[in-house]
């Protein structure tokens, strides 16, 4: 076999996409050399014409093209060649794929039998075998067997797009499934495609010669079950892999609609499919190789094959990760935790991490106790260990109270795709970096302390902010500031900080726009207009916006609109909370569809019971959900009642609305059932547990404005850094962590949804449950009650869970691996 190596310099990520296919095919052979580390750091090998297979003595090879030295076992995409089922080779897969390798995936190009010498279904065991081969291979040659994908175009689409929907043998020792599809412009269902039937001057002979008759040795007409045998849209079911399919918008070849109905049928099952239109392009062709093309595929083989987290939002932008090994968890049980690591300040920006990094913010350290700050520090720390790799500082021009329970100049996450790594700094700074910290590009604008920035096809996409504050926070005076001046969502190239687009329509500080796509396969997100302190963009209500240049697709006007909240979109529909209901709008039209009560006669369960009661709760006005506490997950829109101490969820299918009665605080976490009274004996459950000696003053205040949820606690939140110094510049954070405050958004993993609150305590509960009451939440803590401030989501990769609390990131492991661990340090001291 052969093998070679090809080098890439530190290069923009727009320019390694264009050239790493040039560098494979033009950089001079040499010899794989164990001891060569120049080419063991920037080597990619090729090993040429491995044979993975004889059936019936016809040799059958492919070529791998890896990383030297990847960080982690690598990911694996398995290219298969088009060319009519007839024609094409495993080289093809160079010239489409090859540049996926230095963004840590290994690419296995194969070649298949042609139907000159076998037919259907030898071509899709040959596929099956191929990914086989690769799991039997996996320690060779440094493979992730448990992240595996198929890619292919025209014909090799349509033989991916059955690897990831037909039904695999019961016999197969070595499994043959896949975790991700990406099937470009290939055929779906053979008995619709035009050259196999008749008419438009097709005749009998020619459908004879077609390639489909090719394929499966008869016409479709003539043997139709063997022909839905052949097409992926007859074997979807719900438990096949996520997809992504592309075809160009004039594709002479395989009609567009072939694509369509496969996007339409996984998304009927249930099935994660993602359709993008190659706008002009028809049967592949040079568009399919551009920047943008190539981001698409990036971005999906980026989320499904890796278990990174790479913004604040996720993996795919909408809080939720498909799975998780990390439930609930108990701090009393050190095996669980698998490092800590102590802070010298206040912090608010969930954890980022990309396979063995971890990414996250501060403020830089105060000397005494302190109310604003401006300065931040990025940190890059070892994701397995906590090790501090790198820090640096970014530096504010506008001063922000720290520890603000709606925000603080640390508080917009990191994004990251493992080569680049943004920070922003609220008080007015971006800086991204390479992976040793060195700096790439820098600005001064002033992202929103509640923006959630994300990735979008290599665009960085966060809300900026156009007025600034005073004295750490933001007045009314900018009622009336043009729109020139108003906050709207902003582009960057994350390659070189360009600016790429903004949006004409204004965007709410508080609001969380996420990246949504519609079933037409067009990338969209939500933005909102409309809360406190005066904003100025108009008007209130929400807008679609293209994620493409910004362009405002339509608005809804909301009169006293709250745009504090999350926004997905689901089934080319929107959901939205909008004063005391929660709405429908059609994502196409923008007009609303639905409407459903959130107070009147809902179902209200109590924490152990079975059977709810029927209530009307008070209204809280224009607000009745806490900030940003909402979240989609499954067929449940979460949320969190501003006045009550409850959970809700509506149903987006029959509109059911139905709340379940939570402790605002908990002393302790149950080990076992015999603990459980005790636990729930350590809870306050409701307003009447305000302590006696509550100030009078205070207590009338926070009656008269219903918020006196806020402070119901065994004490006040400690606000103070792990030195011991009070870092706060709003006395609201020392409250519970319901009521009047920006949430942390939950996050979904693994089909449960996680609600952490300012106290340390995190609400857990099964979001894909249909009986409310089936289950009472768990209840775990990322730190001791009152002790543990802080306002940042938690992030899942790898199988753990990261927290940021204002001293300290926290690392937790699954019950299994702590198991684990516990064993082996026991054996350990047993020698």
């Amino acid at each position: 076999m052969g093998c070679r190596f090809l080098t890439f310099s530190a290069l923009p990520m727009s320019a390694r996409l264009f050239l790493g296919v040039f560098i494979v095919g033009h950089i001079a052979s040499r010899p794989c050399l164990a001891g060569d580390s120049k080419a063991a750091t920037e080597g990619v090998i090729i090993d040429r014409d491995i044979e993975y297979a004889r059936p019936d003595g016809i040799g059958l090879q492919l070529d791998v093209i890896r990383p030297v030295t990847p960080a982690t076992r690598t990911p694996v995409v398995v290219f298969v060649h088009g060319g009519g089922w007839k024609n094409g080779d495993k080289k093809s897969g160079h010239k489409q794929a090859a540049w996926l390798v230095p963004h840590g995936f290994a690419v296995v190009t194969i070649n298949y039998r042609l139907t000159d010498v076998a037919q259907w279904p030898a071509q899709i065991e040959d596929c099956c075998e191929a990914v086989r081969w690769v799991r039997r291979n996996a320690d060779q040659y440094g493979f992730d067997p448990d992240h595996v994908a198929a890619w292919g175009t025209s014909a090799g689409g349509h033989l991916v797009a059955l690897m990831g929907t037909r039904p695999r043998s019961e016999e197969e020792a070595i499994s043959s499934q896949v975790q991700a599809v990406c099937d470009w412009f290939g055929p779906s269902d053979l008995m619709s495609m035009p050259p196999n039937n008749t008419g438009n001057g097709r005749t009998a002979e020619d459908v004879a010669r077609s390639n489909g008759a090719k394929l499966l040795g008869v016409t479709v007409r003539e043997d139709p079950a063997r022909a839905h045998d052949a097409s992926g849209l007859h074997h979807v079911s719900a438990d096949d892999c996520p997809f992504l399919i592309m075809h160009g918008s004039k594709d002479p070849g395989v009609p567009l609609d072939q694509s369509r109905r496969l996007h339409e049928r996984l998304r009927q099952h249930g099935v994660e499919s993602q359709l993008h239109i190659v706008d002009g392009a028809g049967h592949g062709g040079p568009l399919f190789q551009t920047e943008r093309s190539r981001h698409v595929v990036l971005d999906f083989f980026n989320r499904t094959l890796k278990d990174n987290w790479p913004a604040g939002s996720g993996p795919r932008g909408d809080f939720s990760a498909p799975a998780s090994f990390v439930s609930s968890w108990d701090l009393n049980d050190e095996h669980q935790i698998l490092w800590r690591k102590s802070l010298p300040e206040t912090g608010q920006s969930t954890v980022v991490v990309w396979d063995d990094r971890c990414y996250f913010t501060t403020m830089t350290p105060v000397a005494a106790d302190a109310q604003l700050g401006a300065d931040i520090i990025a940190w890059c720390c070892d994701a397995h260990t906590g090790e501090t790799l790198w820090q640096r500082t970014i530096t504010g021009s506008h001063p922000l109270r720290l520890s603000g329970c709606f925000s603080d100049s640390t508080a917009p996450p990191p994004v990251t795709d493992g080569r680049h790594t943004c920070f922003f700094n609220a008080s007015g700074g971006i800086a991204c970096f390479d992976r040793d910290g060195r700096k790439v590009w820098s600005n001064s604008m002033m992202p929103v302390g509640r923006s959630q920035p994300f990735l979008h096809q290599g665009q960085i996409i966060f809300t900026r902010q156009k007025y600034m504050p005073v004295d750490g926070h933001f007045t009314h005076e900018h009622k009336n500031a043009p729109p020139d001046q108003w906050t709207n969502l902003q582009a960057l190239s994350l390659a070189t900080g360009a600016e790429l687009w903004s949006t004409t329509c204004g965007v709410n500080m508080g609001c969380v726009p996420l990246p949504m796509q519609l079933k037409s396969g067009r990338g969209v997100a939500v933005v909102g207009r409309g809360g406190g302190h005066s904003p100025p963009e108009t008007p209130e209500g929400i807008s679609l916006v293209d994620l493409t240049d910004g362009a405002t697709i339509w608005t809804l006007p909301l009169p006293g609109y709250m745009s504090t909240q999350t926004f997905s979109v689901r089934h080319d529909t929107v959901f939205v909370f909008h004063k005391d209901e929660h709405l429908w709008v059609d994502a196409l039209t923008g007009e609303i569809t639905r409407r459903a009560s959130l107070l009147q006669n809902v179902p209200v369960y109590d924490f152990a019971a079975s059977e709810p009661t029927l209530r009307s709760l008070p209204s809280g006005g224009k607000r009745n959900i806490i900030q940003q506490s909402n979240l989609l997950a499954g067929d449940f829109h979460y949320f969190r009642s501003y006045l009550q101490p409850c959970i809700g969820r509506v149903n987006i299918r029959s509109g059911q609305v139905e709340y379940k009665h939570v402790p605002i605080q908990c002393r302790t976490r149950p080990h076992d059932a015999a603990s459980h009274a005790a636990w729930l004996e350590a809870s306050l459950w409701s307003t009447d547990d305000l302590p006696a000696d509550f100030p009078a003053d205070k207590r009338e205040r926070l009656f008269r404005t219903g918020t006196l949820i806020s402070y119901v606690g065994y004490e006040p939140n400690h606000v103070q850094n792990s030195r011991g110094l009070t870092v706060m510049g709003d006395d609201r954070s020392q409250g519970n962590g319901w009521g009047h405050h920006a949430s942390a958004v939950p996050t979904s993993a693994g089909g449960r949804i996680h609600m952490p609150i300012m106290s340390g305590m995190v609400y857990s509960l099964d979001a894909t449950d249909d009986a409310f009451a089936a289950r009472s939440p768990s209840i775990s803590f990322v730190g001791p009650v009152n002790h543990a401030w802080n306002r940042s989501s938690l992030s899942f990769a790898h199988g753990r869970v990261y927290a940021h609390t204002i001293s300290e990131i926290l690392c937790l492991q699954p019950a299994t691996a702590a198991s684990a661990k516990a064993e082996a340090e026991a054996e350990a001291d047993h020698r």
